[in-house]
C-alpha cells in the first residue's frame, strides 16, 4: 500500500454450502472458521489473481519479494482441509479469505514431545550457512553434541572444503545462499566427490514451498528453521542412519542370491506386514528382506498412505519414525487405537526407547539378520495365540 492505507483483519464462523462448493470442486460443504485480510492497495487484475498462489510468482521488483508468501499460506490451508479465496479489483484493494474446518472438540492438552535424552555423535559435519549468527549458533550446537564441525559461508566455500580432501560425513546446508553455486548443485557435486556423504538441507521456507517451487527435489532431507537442539540432534542421527541403510540396500544381493547364501530362518509365524518408509531404496530393500523371511508385505511411502492399509488382518506395522507429514509415532498410536492386537515396530537411527506403549524398536541401520532377530522378538510365546 506504499506506506499508506488501511489493513483490516476479521475472524468469524462461516458456512460453505453445496451451492458454493458446486463451483469449487476441491471444497467440502460444511462449517468453517473464516479469517479475512483486506487492504486498500492497488488491487490485482484477474491474470495476477489466477497466478497469485504459484510459488515464486511475484509482481514486485527484483529483490523486493520472493513470491513464496501466498504459496506458503495456500499450502497450509490446503493441508488443513480448508479453502482460500481472493477478491480483488484494480484500484480498489484486495481481500483474501481463509476458511479452515471448524471443530467443536475440546482443546487438546499440551503434551511435551521428543523428551528422550539428546543423542549426538563423533562424525564430521560441514555447515554451509551464509548468516554468520545462525552459523555460529549451529556450530556451537553441533560441537556440544560431540561432532567435529567444519564451516563455510556459502556453497562455493563449502565445495572448496570438500575438494581439500578432508573427510566429511554430513553436509548441512541452507537451501538459499548467495553466490553463483546453488545449494542443490553443491550437494550434487559434493556427493560426486564423496559418494557416501549424507546431506541435510535447512530453510525458513516450508518444504512444500521449496519443493513445489523447484528449489529441491522431492524426497530430500530438510529441517525447517527455527529448530531446537533436540530436533536437530534427532534429525542428524536419522539422516546419517538412513544413509547407512541405503548403502546396505545398494550392496544387498538379489533375493535369489540371498536365499542361497543366507542361513535358514528360524521357524516363525507368517506375518502380514504394513511397511512404511519414505526412502525408496530402503523401502524396497526392507520389503525384499521381509519377503525372504516369509512374510507378506504391503508398502506405503507415508503415514497417510498407510492408514487405508491397516485392515483387521494386518499383524505388524513396521514404520520409520521420521516421515513426511504425519510422523511414525502418531501413525503407531492410530494403528493401536484402530487395531488393539496389532504389533508395532518403529525403525529409527536415533536410538532410545519407543515413546509408544507396546511398540518395539528397530535400530537403523539394520541387516537381514538384525531384522530377523527383531521379528523373532515379536513372536508370541509358545502355546499362545498369534
Amino acid at each position: 500500500m506504499d506506506g499508506a492505507g488501511k489493513l483490516t483483519i476479521e475472524v468469524g464462523n462461516a458456512l460453505l454450502d453445496a451451492a458454493y462448493c458446486a463451483g469449487h470442486p476441491d471444497v467440502a460443504p460444511g462449517q468453517y472458521v473464516m479469517i479475512a485480510v483486506s487492504d486498500t492497495g492497488s488491487g490485482m487484475p484477474p491474470e495476477v489473481v489466477n497466478r497469485a498462489f504459484e510459488p515464486f510468482f511475484s509482481t514486485k521488483a527484483e529483490g523486493k519479494g520472493t513470491g513464496l508468501g501466498l504459496s506458503m499460506v495456500y499450502g497450509l490451508v490446503k493441508q488443513s482441509g480448508g479453502h482460500i479465496k481472493i477478491y480483488s479489483e484494480p484500484g480498489e484493494g484486495s481481500t483474501i479469505k481463509l476458511y479452515l474446518p471448524r471443530s467443536d472438540a475440546s482443546e487438546d492438552a499440551y503434551v511435551a514431545l521428543d523428551t528422550q535424552p539428546v543423542v549426538g555423535g563423533s562424525e564430521t559435519i560441514l555447515v554451509a550457512e551464509d548468516d554468520e549468527a545462525v552459523r555460529a549458533t549451529v556450530v556451537e550446537m553441533l560441537t556440544e553434541l560431540g561432532y567435529r564441525v567444519l564451516k563455510a559461508g556459502d556453497a562455493s566455500a563449502a565445495l572448496t572444503v570438500i575438494d581439500s580432501g578432508v573427510h566429511v560425513d554430513l553436509l548441512f546446508t541452507d537451501v538459499v545462499m548467495p553466490g553463483p553455486l546453488r545449494s542443490p548443485e553443491l550437494a550434487r557435486k559434493a556427493r560426486e566427490r564423496l559418494p557416501e556423504l549424507a546431506v541435510l538441507f535447512t530453510s525458513g521456507y516450508t518444504e512444500n514451498a521449496i519443493v513445489h517451487g523447484g528449489r529441491l527435489d522431492r524426497g530430500v532431507e530438510l529441517i525447517g528453521k527455527p529448530y531446537t537442539k533436540e530436533h536437530l540432534a534427532r534429525k542428524i542421527r536419522h539422516v546419517l542412519a538412513n544413509e547407512q541403510q541405503k548403502r546396505i540396500a545398494q550392496a544387498a544381493p538379489a533375493p535369489a542370491s540371498a536365499a542361497a547364501a543366507a542361513p535358514s530362518a528360524p521357524s516363525m509365524p507368517r506375518l502380514k506386514v504394513v511397511l512404511v518408509e519414505d526412502e525408496d531404496d530402503i523401502r524396497e530393500n526392507t520389503r525384499d528382506m521381509l519377503a525372504f523371511l516369509g512374510h507378506e508385505v504391503a508398502m506405503a511411502a507415508s503415514a497417510e498412505d498407510a492408514l487405508p492399509l491397516l485392515a483387521s488382518d494386518v499383524d505388524l506395522l513396521l514404520t520409520d519414525l521420521q516421515l513426511p507429514g504425519m510422523g511414525g509415532e502418531d501413525l503407531a498410536r492410530a494403528a493401536l487405537a484402530r487395531l488393539p492386537g496389532i504389533k508395532v515396530m518403529l525403525a529409527s537411527g536415533y536410538g532410545g526407547a519407543p515413546q509408544v506403549a507396546g511398540a518395539a524398536m528397530l535400530p537403523k541401520p539394520y541387516t537381514l539378520d538384525s531384522l530377523r532377530v527383531a521379528l523373532a522378538g515379536l513372536a508370541p510365546a509358545p502355546g499362545t495365540a498369534a
